[in-house]
């Protein structure tokens, strides 16, 4: 199937809500975290890299602001690690990159809630079409990329009650991967998409990652509705939701994530996405 580019105003029948406005903080040393917030540092928070797995565990990581969190590089090589390029108020609002050697630790001070994305750009990439990270041909965890999420959790810039995704035509992968509403709220997901599509939480993750079971969706694809089937989902108890297309992906029940099978057209990336909800 050829694809087309991936574009937020497909058809010109949805708007996206913006957020908020882009912040970017500066990139700071492996030994010291940085913000404007000038507070004593939480008791840490450890995230391990196993040797040979390529992969940050855990994925999720759920903290309080000014929490220091500690990367333990058990691994036989070093690995560099760094916010995403993606961001948006409520993401990656303090950027960061730091080097872990072999055997090693790195440390960084989280003091601005929000959600940070984060992988290692030397064995994986960033695809910019997508704004996701792909898995390297190196990358000994493939498909599933050297990538994770950290969750600082506190009040955040003013949140929409309601906001907007959708699938665009010919690719399987959600156009946004993160998105912030306030509770209660929902989420509109639209299949622009000819083959059907799923909305469905990522299971053996507990409160405060999904904290509630919001069902199963199908969204019917274009070949059976024309122009596509919306669905509307409630959120109404804080906490961060991860969902993924069951049509499309399985589950790693060893990582606990969403892994691309390979008929998805935009394998190796998985189609998942995360929906934080502020109370």
């Amino acid at each position: 199937m050829r694809k087309i580019p991936l574009r937020l105003d497909v058809m010109g029948t949805m708007v996206l809500i913006l957020l908020g406005t882009v912040s970017c903080g500066p990139a700071t040393s492996p030994s010291r975290g940085s913000g404007p917030l000038a507070a004593p540092a939480r008791p840490g928070a450890m995230i391990t890299i196993l040797p040979a797995q390529d992969l940050f565990t855990p994925f999720i990581l759920v903290i309080q602001a000014h929490t220091i969190v500690t990367w333990d590089n058990q691994d036989i090589k070093a690995h560099r690690i760094s916010t995403t390029p993606d961001q948006q108020s409520f993401l990656n609002r303090q950027a960061f990159s730091l080097q872990a050697p072999a055997g090693n630790r790195v440390t960084f001070t989280f003091n601005l809630p929000g959600i940070y994305h984060y992988y290692d750009p030397v064995l994986d990439s960033w695809n910019a079409q997508f704004s996701r990270v792909a898995t390297g041909k190196g990358n000994g965890s493939a498909p599933l990329a050297m990538d994770g999420v950290i969750w600082v959790q506190g009040s955040l810039p003013a949140l929409s009650l309601a906001t907007l995704n959708h699938i665009p035509v010919n690719h399987d992968e959600f156009a946004l991967e993160f998105i912030a509403i306030h509770a209660p709220g929902s989420v509109s997901w639209h299949n622009f998409d000819e083959d059907p599509h799923f909305v469905g939480l990522v299971p053996h993750w507990s409160a405060p990652i999904n904290p509630e079971d919001i069902g199963i969706y199908r969204m019917a694809g274009s070949v059976d509705v024309p122009g596509g089937q919306t669905v509307t989902v409630s959120f109404n108890t804080p906490g961060l939701y991860y969902y993924y297309c069951r049509n499309h992906d399985r589950i790693n029940d060893t990582a606990d994530r969403a892994e691309a099978l390979m008929k998805a057209s935009e394998y190796p990336l998985p189609m998942e996405g995360f929906v934080l909800v502020v109370g």
